[in-house]
């Protein structure tokens, strides 16, 4: 194997393990909490908490997962550049 290709793999499998990251970030960083209706007959309630820095992580794992992707799109065969 070249080193081209050996780059390529490790920039696949890298944007591949970004993406696990960063799915597992969001939902670390999403969590809901189910409240028993108040009085009798009403609907219940729902609340979402968003955890900032959960959030942030993931977005920067799918911006990683986006470059490395750009990269081996940019390193593919056929590709000329001056």
């Amino acid at each position: 194997m070249t080193r081209r290709a050996v780059v390529t793999v490790v920039e696949v499998v890298g944007a591949v393990a970004a993406l696990v990251a960063a799915v597992l970030c969001w939902m670390r960083g999403v969590s809901t909490t189910e409240f028993e209706p108040i009085a009798p007959g009403a609907p219940s309630y729902t609340s979402v908490h968003y955890a900032g820095p959960w959030i942030a992580a993931a977005f920067v794992a799918v911006l990683v997962a986006g470059l490395l992707v750009l990269d081996v799109w940019r390193r593919s065969p056929g590709r000329r550049y001056p």
